[in-house]
């Protein structure tokens, strides 16, 4: 019974301090970051373009193969939507990777497709733009914001955390 007692009363002081946002913020730049993959890798694959639109006021990725590779996405091509989970948002935040920005999605040459921008993934696994997504939970964005950057030549992707008191960004996942 005395076991029980003092379980409980360390659970009761350490639940408080567990910051669910956080984690459901980082499991979202993880399912953002492995929509790209996936689309990189069918795009290698398959040998056609993959299209992902990014749509910020759904908080969604939509994705969209152009399997006769024409440049436009036909009603009978095939297409779905990632939206981002546990109410985390793309957000704009204090300040960019690299610079200050005016928006949660940047990218050099973005392409639009419905207005949304756009990036596309060719058959040599090259995308049309570097790009760099913001997103952040919704409890507490200056603790939340997390990027998703994507290089163009590669289609590598990396994840950054910021910090708000050092007003900067360190890079995420093993290296935190």
């Amino acid at each position: 019974m005395i076991v029980l007692v003092m379980v409980g009363a360390m659970l009761a002081l350490a639940l408080p301090r567990i910051d669910l946002t956080r984690y459901r913020t980082d499991a979202a730049v993880q399912g953002v970051r492995s929509v790209l993959m996936q689309a990189q890798r069918t795009a290698l694959v398959r040998q056609y373009d993959v299209v992902i639109s990014i749509d910020t006021t759904h908080n969604a990725l939509l994705w969209a193969e152009d399997v006769n590779n024409d440049g436009t996405i036909q009603s009978t091509e095939h297409k779905r939507s990632y939206p981002l989970n546990d109410g985390v948002v793309f957000m704009i935040p204090p300040v960019g990777l690299d610079s200050a920005v005016s928006s949660a999605v940047v990218g050099n040459h973005l392409g639009t497709m419905g207005g949304l921008p756009t990036i596309t993934f060719h058959r040599d696994g090259a995308a049309t733009s570097d790009l760099q997504l913001y997103l952040a939970g919704p409890a507490n964005p200056t603790r939340t914001y997390r990027a998703v950057r994507l290089t163009q030549g590669t289609g590598r992707t990396d994840w950054y955390l910021y910090n708000s008191q050092a007003n900067s960004w360190k890079l995420g996942g093993l290296n935190k």
